[in-house]
């Protein structure tokens, strides 16, 4: 277990943390004809969807109540109303998320209140409302999204079902947490299917903001779990949770519909996705299950073997490359969770974690410590580490660079690459690519020591080259975690490498 530490610098110098509303949007956004809503002023949304926008390169619906510095201290219940009416009458929205931001959480609005009075006024068949209470001065991304998810399968009216309906072992509900890209959960749909059962993605951002071209231009969301769907949750016989933060909407469901639930703390690597397949091969032999394509008994289907094959391969042919790597993991703390077991399964080492919240799942990160901190506290512990490569969202790229340090981007926000959101990272598949991303790029970085070691320009003959010998640092210093004198020609050749691997980073 990870000891986690709490630095005093979380948000102060280089902030790593995004707030609540923005992980709670991300869950409306992953609903079908969906509107989120922040109650709070202008500058709320504009940041927001300004990044939201960077990132997933699409248009992103998202609305704000405008609140003002006189309506913050006199009342802002009316300007809750209009927005609503306003949506409502002009955007008609199956689904209306409303988010509470800093402003209207510090001045003791009773939003709840307010929505009751709004209904009672209307008393009309409208869109479903959930309010949610995400106040951006405390927690983060993570626990934006998992009070939305779980405030979402609170307030949504399940379909009244007859006895044959019910609590399906074909039906199952998978909820989602933040860690999983578009491609993820496109993975996790082809896992369940191939075993002849039906998922419900909660939310689905493969559906939504995976970056499909639109038959036509829409003010709301043109993908994603649909209101209908939500409302026959109450037949999934099963409920399969991945990640931390889903834990509280797994049991506000089951609580709901009597289901089972099977937590997944992540599904990266072999033995965690191994978990989940035995998890589907039960339930289709519960149900009977023989569609074609899936297996009844012991035997997965053909693509299912045959990808957890080449799994299987690929951490053999990695763990060449990546074992002893020294790697500086920020993100998410079910982010932090999932790759850092991954890389304990090639042999790698997490000699620096950074987390932007505190969260119970950071204790079972696979590394000596975990710091709750910003990227100034990452660029600290992984220079004085030795790091060479550094997997970050995009805010880490100078870190990585100032450090001298390979990057690969991943996690949220990445905004400086294209197609990241279509890149597997979980399940066979997914485990696969990340490996080979991150060694491919290590190998590149590993590159210019070894051209300068084959033309003699460390100073020092070597008749063969190990991915130990490729490193981009004193080879003794991996070793022995000292540092071992060098000699002024040795110091010029780092300092020409170095300057070859900041050139190649612009």
């Amino acid at each position: 277990m990870a000891r986690v530490i709490t630095t005093k610098n979380r948000a102060s110098i280089d902030p790593l943390k995004h707030s609540q509303p923005l992980g709670g949007v991300l869950v409306f956004l992953g609903l079908a004809e969906t509107m989120p809503m922040l109650h709070g002023s202008q500058g709320c949304s504009a940041f927001a969807k300004a990044l939201l926008t960077r990132v997933f390169r699409e248009p992103i619906p998202l609305q704000t109540t405008a609140v003002t510095e006189v309506t913050a201290v006199l009342g802002a219940g009316d300007l809750l109303g209009t927005a609503l009416d306003t949506i409502r009458e002009k955007q008609h929205p199956e689904i209306i998320g409303v988010l509470t931001t800093g402003l209207t959480e510090v001045n003791g609005e009773d939003v709840a209140g307010e929505l009751r009075a709004y209904h009672d006024r209307r008393a009309d068949d409208g869109p479903l409302v959930v309010r949610v209470s995400t106040p951006d001065f405390r927690g983060g991304l993570s626990d934006g999204w998992s009070a939305a998810l779980a405030a979402l399968l609170r307030d949504t009216p399940l379909d009244e079902l007859d006895v044959s309906t019910r609590l399906s072992d074909r039906r199952v509900a998978v909820l989602a947490g933040p860690a999983l890209t578009s491609a993820d959960l496109d993975e996790i749909v082809d896992l369940v299917e191939s075993y002849g059962l039906e998922p419900t993605i909660v939310p689905d951002l493969a559906g939504s903001l995976d970056g499909h071209l639109a038959a036509e231009w829409s003010p709301l969301t043109t993908g994603g779990t649909t209101l209908a769907q939500l409302r026959r949750l109450g037949e999934c016989g099963r409920i399969i949770a991945v990640g931390p933060t889903t834990a509280a909407a797994a049991e506000v469901l089951a609580g709901r519909t009597g289901a089972q639930v099977s937590q997944f703390d992540h599904l990266a690597g072999l033995a965690a996705t191994d978990a989940l397949v035995g998890e589907l091969a039960a339930l289709a032999n519960r149900a009977g299950s023989d569609a074609a394509g899936a297996a009844v008994g012991t035997t997965p289907p053909r693509r299912v073997a045959r990808d957890r094959a080449r799994l299987a391969d690929a951490l053999l042919d990695t763990h060449f490359f990546l074992g002893g790597a020294r790697v500086a993991l920020a993100g998410e703390p079910e982010q932090l969770l999932a790759t850092a077991s991954l890389l304990r399964d090639v042999g790698a080492e997490v000699v620096a974690a950074v987390s932007p919240t505190a969260d119970p799942a950071l204790e079972r990160v696979p590394c000596d410590e975990v710091a709750v901190g910003d990227l100034s506290e990452l660029e600290r512990r992984a220079r004085s580490a030795g790091a060479e490569v550094v997997l970050a969202s995009s805010h880490a790229r100078a870190t990585a660079a100032r450090i001298g340090a390979a990057f690969l981007p991943f996690g949220f926000p990445v905004y400086d690459r294209l197609g990241a959101t279509l890149r597997p990272t979980c399940g066979y598949r997914g485990s696969r690519e990340l490996l080979t991303d991150l060694t491919n790029t290590l190998l590149d970085h590993r590159e210019p020591v070894s051209q300068a070691a084959r033309h003699g320009v460390l100073g020092r003959s070597r008749t063969t080259c190990t991915p130990r010998d490729l490193r981009p640092s004193v080879a003794s210093t991996w070793d022995t975690g000292k540092s071992e004198p060098r000699s002024q020609s040795d110091t010029r050749a780092s300092d020409v490498i170095t300057e070859s691997h900041e050139e190649s980073m612009c």
